[in-house]
């Protein structure tokens, strides 16, 4: 077990270190993906043993309001659970399907990904190993829109897509 001491100098160290952290769209309306919306981020770890949880919105512009709006139905995904906090950098993703848009309709789109930096209360640690039910604190939160140009994007169509925004017609 590593001391706090360790602990918050190793996140010190992992939090200034160059580690990737962006939402890219990563698949676009193609031939082996039609109609669909690639929402892909890469997380930093932060050498501690939090627990890192991402939400998937998918938003679509609506030039007769000017703003942004949520996809209604599956446009927001449950919470997913990327991995513990304790790697260099890792990354996850969603894809959205949508039904054909009518024929002269196009869909500007893009993706929000929110995440949550979870650890156990002090007490839950001692409970989880007494088989009780555990408690979690959200110690952080961040929320990303999608960019374009980010390097090492996997599972791309095709591979390496990085896009803020994505057309589907």
């Amino acid at each position: 077990m590593l001391s706090s001491a360790r602990v918050a100098t190793k996140r010190a160290v992992i939090q200034d270190a160059d580690h990737p952290f962006w939402a890219t769209v990563n698949i676009c309306d193609t031939t082996g993906s039609p109609n669909a919306l690639g929402v892909r981020t890469s997380v930093p770890g932060n050498g501690s043993d939090e627990r890192i949880w991402s939400r998937y919105t998918a938003q679509w512009w609506s030039s007769a309001a000017q703003e942004w709006k949520t996809v209604g139905g599956s446009g927001v995904t449950d919470w997913v659970h990327i991995g513990t906090a304790d790697m260099s950098a890792r990354q996850a993703g969603w894809t959205f399907r949508f039904v054909q848009p009518p024929a002269g309709t196009t869909y500007v789109m893009r993706g929000v990904v929110e995440f949550e930096w979870r650890d156990e209360v002090g007490s839950a640690r001692r409970a989880r190993k007494a088989h009780r039910a555990q408690r979690v604190a959200v110690v952080r939160q961040r929320t990303l829109l999608t960019e374009t140009g980010m390097q090492g994007v996997q599972g791309g169509d095709p591979a390496g897509t990085s896009k803020a925004m994505c057309l589907i017609w």
